[in-house]
This record gives structure tokens, C-alpha cells and sequence, in this order.
């Protein structure tokens, strides 16, 4: 999901973010023109915004491989508000990410846009469709969606970095190295993804479903177990904050082992008391966000955005 700055070669990173370049400027276009038929999508925008900052910067550990790593959360949110709109927020969060915690980096913000931000939610959106065509569009189907969608963001990660090194380590080593290494990992949290994903979408089903697409509509039940699990999701992540994230084990890791280090970002701001400030004030800011968008969100009227 991030991979680090160093690790791309110049002119790929150039054309991986040439070509990011006109789905950030598409989302946006998308964006502008929902918010002029419906005003109140700024304050679910909103509220998507802050939702994937947190999911995707949270550490989940998985104490037997003792390593953490990241949901996704695009997939999810991208069946809900549509793929071209999750991109800008998506963009967003990386540069925010990139410049204030040191996760990825501004050279590869290109590529972790179009694999976090494009390519996992097209992956989970095509699945989406094509489970619902076969009548396997319940909570069953919408897991297995978000949860492949998720998995294709790390494998799309491993197929570039694979390219990345491939002259100096056949792509083959390179990209059959990362997928054994990631695994053991992202796959408990892809149906750790998959359980989140649909507690999502039942929650919003029963409280607002005026913001879902029709093919989702359906999913009202909430489990009372669901408060309880998001509790125990933040613990988990809290306490998996002593072990190494994947991004450096495996992605950075073989980089390394090929000869291409992760460097350090050009602009980081992730370190001394000036970064640390500014990191209380994002994380406030965005708690805040979060807070009163989805207050705004749950207590407001019925007025769907456009698809």
C-alpha cells in the first residue's frame, strides 16, 4: 500500500504519477459536479475522508508473523460514494500520509495512488458486479468483493515493484518474493476487511440508506457485536505499534536485497517537535472532521447523491 521513497527509478516514478495525474483531475471534476446537485455530499466526503486517513494508517498486527499492516478501506467505500470519487480523497490521504508519518513517500505517490486508490476499487467494484449477475449479492458477496479488492491493492504493489527491480532481479523472484512475504498477513486482513467492509455497509443501510447505490440497499441487519469488534479493532492496532510494518519487512526488504534502498522522503516532516505538532493538529483535525461529519451524516435528511 505504501511503497517507500527510493524504490521507484526515476522515470518510472515520473510516469506512474503522469499517469495518476488525470484520475486525481476526473475525480475531482466528478466531485465538483455532484456537490452542485447535492451539497450535503461535502459532509459524506467528509466523513469518507477521515474514515480512510484512520483505517489506513492504523498498524493491525498479526502476532504470529509478528508484522502489522494496513486495511484498505477503498474498496468499501468505493462501492458506496462510486470509483471515481474515492480517488481524490485517496490522493488526499497518501500526501498527507507521505509528508507527516512517513508512510510512502512523494515519488511513489503516483503509483500507491492508482493501486490503493484506483485499482482496488475497480477490482471490488468488477467483483461486486459480477457476484451480484450470479445472485451471490449479500453480505457474503460484498465480503468477498472487499476483501479481494484489498488483496489486489498488495498484489498490484508486488507486479510495480516487481518491474521496479527488474533490472537488476528477474520480476519473476521479485514478484513470487513479495506475495510470500505479505501472505501470511494481508490475508487474515483481508477477511478482517471483508468483516468491517459489510459492518459498513449495514450500518449505513439501516441508518442512511438514501446514501447507498440500490445493490446495497438490502444489507440492513446490524450486528450488536459490531461496537464491540471497532473497540477491539483500535486495540489490536494500538498494540501492534511495536512491530515492524510490512511496507518495510517485505517491500522495502526487497528493494534492499536488490540492490535499490528505500531512501528517505525529500519532504518529511514526520520527525522533531515542528512534525510532531503538526501530527496532533492533523490527527485532531480529522477526529473532529470525522466526529461531525458522521454526526451530520446520521441525524440529516435524505437526499442521495447522484451515482
Amino acid at each position: 500500500m505504501h511503497l517507500a521513497e527510493g524504490v521507484l527509478p526515476l522515470s518510472q516514478a515520473i510516469a506512474w504519477s503522469t499517469l495518476a495525474a488525470p484520475t486525481v483531475y476526473s475525480s475531482l471534476r466528478r466531485e465538483q459536479r455532484t456537490r452542485r446537485n447535492t451539497p450535503s455530499s461535502s459532509v459524506v466526503m467528509a466523513g469518507v475522508t477521515s474514515l480512510l486517513f484512520a483505517g489506513t494508517l492504523l498498524p493491525l498486527p498479526v502476532p504470529v508473523v509478528g508484522a502489522t499492516s494496513h486495511i484498505c478501506l477503498t474498496p468499501v467505500l468505493a462501492l458506496v460514494v462510486g470509483v471515481r470519487r474515492i480517488v481524490w480523497p485517496t490522493f488526499f490521504v497518501l500526501l498527507l500520509q507521505a509528508v507527516f508519518f512517513a508512510h510512502g513517500g512523494l515519488t511513489t505517490l503516483g503509483v500507491n495512488l492508482l493501486t490503493l486508490g484506483l485499482l482496488g476499487p475497480l477490482a471490488a467494484a468488477g467483483l461486486w458486479a459480477l457476484l451480484r449477475r450470479l445472485g451471490v449479492d449479500g453480505a457474503f458477496g460484498l465480503a468477498l468483493a472487499c476483501g479481494a479488492g484489498g488483496l489486489s491493492v498488495y498484489v498490484a504493489d508486488a507486479v510495480v515493484l516487481a518491474v521496479a527491480l527488474s533490472d537488476m532481479t528477474a520480476p519473476a523472484t521479485t514478484f513470487g518474493a513479495v506475495l510470500l512475504g505479505f501472505a501470511p498477513v494481508q490475508i487474515p486482513l483481508a477477511v478482517l476487511e471483508a468483516v468491517v467492509s459489510v459492518g459498513i455497509v449495514r450500518l449505513l443501510a439501516t441508518r442512511r440508506p438514501d446514501l447507498l447505490p440500490n445493490s446495497l440497499r438490502s444489507l440492513r441487519t446490524v450486528s450488536t457485536r459490531l461496537a464491540p469488534a471497532m473497540l477491539l479493532l483500535l486495540a489490536t492496532g494500538l498494540s501492534g505499534c511495536g512491530y515492524e510494518g510490512i511496507d518495510g519487512t517485505v517491500f522495502g526488504a526487497t528493494a534492499e536485497g536488490a540492490g535499490r534502498p528505500p531512501t528517505g522522503s525529500i519532504f518529511d516532516l514526520s520527525q522533531g517537535e515542528i512534525g510532531l505538532a503538526m501530527s496532533i493538529f492533523i490527527l485532531f483535525g480529522m477526529g473532529f472532521v470525522a466526529g461531525r461529519s458522521w454526526e451530520r451524516v446520521f441525524a440529516g435528511g435524505r437526499d442521495a447523491p447522484p451515482r
